[in-house]
């Protein structure tokens, strides 16, 4: 996350600098620290995670009845492993602006069960991890507007505009 974004908006543009995106980090982790609650009693039974399957999972998740690392570690894995490999093929040029920004459609969905789940799951956890894994998902929303931003403002950072002259208005 932020790697080849905020790279990219460093070097080639002058949207923001590295002082106010770590302002802007800071204030965004020190509000989520202010709004995580310490550590609930169990007042719910938290299901063990072995024995379920991928859909009860799921519902489980979603119901804040799983610990906070089984919810926030193969969501986060997947997410910037399909982030990554986005990056990778539009660099190659074998990705489109569209076929990029279609990704991100892709992963929308997942990204929200995602940031409630983690939400949820997080009030069994330490305020420390707790305020971590939910910074992480906040972030992940900053990721998605500078990845927005760069393939509505700004795709000749990551595209060959020569190549997509094809699709209308792309690199306009």
């Amino acid at each position: 996350m932020f790697i080849n974004t905020l790279a990219a908006f460093f070097v080639f543009t002058s949207l923001i600098s590295p002082i106010e995106a770590a302002v802007m980090l800071l204030i965004t982790a020190y509000t989520v620290y202010l709004l995580t609650p310490a550590q609930l009693t169990d007042h719910l039974i938290l299901q063990e995670f072995k024995g379920i399957d991928f859909y009860m999972y799921l519902q489980a998740a979603w119901l804040g009845r799983l610990s906070l690392l089984p919810v926030f570690l193969p969501f986060f894995i997947i997410l910037n492993g399909a982030l990554f490999y986005a990056d990778y093929r539009s660099d190659a040029g074998t990705y489109t602006i569209a076929s990029w920004l279609t990704i991100l459609v892709i992963q929308a969905l997942p990204l929200f069960w995602w940031t409630i789940s983690v939400w949820r799951c997080s009030l069994h956890a330490n305020r420390i991890w707790a305020t971590t894994a939910r910074f992480v998902t906040v972030a992940v929303y900053y990721e998605y507007i500078l990845r927005l931003l760069i393939g509505y403002y700004y795709p000749q950072i990551w595209f060959n505009c020569q190549q997509l002259i094809i699709e209308y208005g792309d690199c306009i």
